[in-house]
């Protein structure tokens, strides 16, 4: 890997485990998203992501990890190119809190994303999600 390559992978790898194993994004996001991030993920339109990307970031994963607190995050598989970071991170955890406007369930989920990111300047720029299998708020709805 290039040095490029593997700072954008360190970057991605902290996220994983400080933001979402050790529940720190509050304190992380400004540092690894870039101000003007353009976010395309489900239930995220389309204008919305490109004017409020990082707002938008800052608030589903925040809701994310409030709403399974004991979440844990893996990658199965990384990725990088250049300035593209491709991973496939996997998530499990129980829904303790209402999330994607679901109420708790105390349902123990496991799920997969792949999420594809264009970074500059060393941080996240461009990001778009795509589940994959059971769509996260179809296994709280089950």
């Amino acid at each position: 890997m290039t040095p490029v390559e593997e700072r954008n992978v360190a970057c991605f790898n902290r996220f994983v485990e400080e933001g979402l194993n050790q529940k720190k994004i509050g304190s992380m996001v400004e540092e690894i998203v870039a101000h003007n991030l353009i976010m395309e993920a489900p239930g995220v339109p389309m204008m919305d992501g490109r004017l409020n990307g990082m707002e938008i970031f800052r608030f589903f994963t925040t809701a994310f990890i409030e709403a399974f607190p004991d979440v844990k995050c893996a990658l199965a598989h990384c990725i990088a190119e250049g300035d593209v970071v491709a991973v496939d991170i996997l998530y499990e955890g129980t829904h303790a809190k209402e999330f994607a406007g679901v109420p708790a369930t105390n349902k123990y989920i496991k799920g997969g994303e792949l999420w594809f990111m264009k970074f500059a300047n060393g941080k996240i720029r461009h990001l778009r999600i795509c589940e994959y299998g059971t769509p996260l708020r179809n296994m709280l709805l089950e």
